[in-house]
């Protein structure tokens, strides 16, 4: 069982680092041409849209999360009826809830002052207004069928949701390199592009998984009240942390820089964290597959598994800091071959935003083990804690702290929660946690 597990979590590590490649190639080809397709103003206001969708797709509760741990535990035991209601329980709750998102925020978007908000007037309030509303209506569709990847993560085939985000993402691409050629900039469809791609992607996915796996359709019928209370209880968790340690100190960032620096900030921002989330993408490569392989090895007992697969993690950690110093060394260069002198992007805000990577990548190296093992009452309270400093940090000095500033405020938070976390592990493989350090 040991070799299953070893030799299924190295086949979604390679096949993912082939796919992260290719999602790699595209992240930086679509930049430039997006860049050129809107010009620099513009595309600062589609980075800071890309925020407010990530604030939108956080507000699952959770429920994708906290299915997939138990939907893990059910297929690990071959229990597919129970996991059946896991999945048509978590499917019926998002669309309740995507549908009352859409209703509530009809409210506010058609009063609000986009202009305002967005810090510009290169775009209109109205082309903003329409702009918005198709991506948050996409996103809310989205919403609910991108947890058809979580399904493929739960049978261990983590490389599949990663096929689904690629191809979304290629997808995208061609489609915004047709629009150069064919039309004038225009926000509106570059949105369409971003965003209708990766509803059509996964749920063409739906298709085939069912057909294989009739024993976990989801159906009206199947959807368990006292499993949805299971569920939202888990997940509610995840939503905290999502919510505050992700969508707060990460997705805010281009919203707090907008209004402190301007949005052709954003843009620098934003092409410095695109290159050296090259380290986070390649170290989730790694990661990724482990969360559930965990859970598995949490589930059949088997603790010296996961203290050898942690202490490797920990190694390629240091691996990827040494990767990320070799990026800073040729930062300048690959800026230049890669966006010319449309933006300048001091060395400064490379040298703070690989930083704030490598204390990223430190936490999601505890924090995925922790959440392999449902024991997130920690990362609950650090993230809560962390986030209201960072926030008030922000708020308080952000006007003089620049983007430097911002950005290594959010990579001290993330160490502080880091160093928690990876205590709460050791505890965790040792079997010595106790009290909230085993909740």
């Amino acid at each position: 069982m040991v070799n299953d597990r070893n030799k299924i979590l190295k086949t979604n590590i390679l096949i993912s680092a082939v796919l992260k490649v290719v999602g790699l190639c595209t992240s930086l080809l679509i930049v430039p041409i997006t860049i050129d397709y809107l010009d620099s103003e513009v595309y600062g206001v589609w980075m800071t849209m890309t925020s407010v969708l990530f604030w939108i797709g956080g507000f699952d509760i959770g429920l994708g999360n906290g299915m997939r741990n138990y939907l893990t535990e059910a297929i690990s035991r071959k229990n597919y009826s129970l996991g059946r209601k896991y999945i048509s329980t978590t499917f019926t709750l998002l669309t309740i809830i995507a549908l009352l998102l859409g209703v509530i925020g009809l409210i506010p978007m058609s009063q609000m002052d986009f202009c305002h908000f967005f810090n510009t007037q290169s775009v209109g309030n109205e082309e903003l207004r329409n702009a918005l509303l198709v991506a948050v209506g996409f996103t809310l569709v989205n919403f609910v069928v991108k947890n058809i990847g979580f399904v493929f993560v739960a049978m261990q085939k983590y490389a599949v949701n990663d096929f689904l985000n690629v191809s979304g993402n290629v997808a995208s691409l061609g489609i915004i390199f047709i629009l150069t050629k064919l039309t004038s900039g225009n926000l509106l469809n570059v949105v369409l592009a971003y965003t209708a791609t990766s509803c059509v992607a996964f749920s063409l996915a739906a298709i085939p998984l069912f057909r294989k796996h009739p024993e976990l359709k989801p159906s009206l019928k199947y959807f368990d009240k006292s499993l949805s209370r299971q569920i939202l209880g888990k997940g509610l968790g995840f939503f905290i942390i999502q919510i505050t340690s992700c969508i707060v100190i990460f997705g805010a960032a281009n919203v707090f820089i907008t209004q402190c620096c301007g949005p052709e900030s954003v843009t620098t921002y934003n092409l410095a964290y695109k290159f050296f989330n090259l380290e986070i993408i390649g170290y989730t490569i790694i990661l990724a597959p482990m969360w559930n392989a965990y859970t598995d090895a949490y589930v059949k007992g088997d603790m010296q598994w996961v203290d050898r697969t942690f202490k490797r993690a920990l190694k390629f950690w240091g691996l990827s800091v040494v990767a990320g110093l070799v990026m800073l060394l040729g930062s300048q260069l690959f800026y230049t071959l890669w966006v010319g002198d449309k933006v300048h992007i001091p060395v400064s805000v490379s040298v703070c935003t690989l930083i704030y990577v490598c204390m990223f990548n430190l936490n999601n190296c505890a924090t995925y083990l922790i959440n392999g093992f449902n024991k997130i009452r920690v990362q609950i309270i650090t993230s809560l804690l962390f986030t209201a400093l960072y926030v008030l940090a922000v708020r308080f000095f952000g006007s003089k702290q620049g983007i430097e500033g911002i950005v290594l405020t959010m990579a001290a938070s993330y160490a502080m929660m880091a160093i928690i976390h990876i205590y709460q592990c050791r505890l965790l493989i040792g079997q010595k946690a106790k009290g909230i350090w085993n909740k």
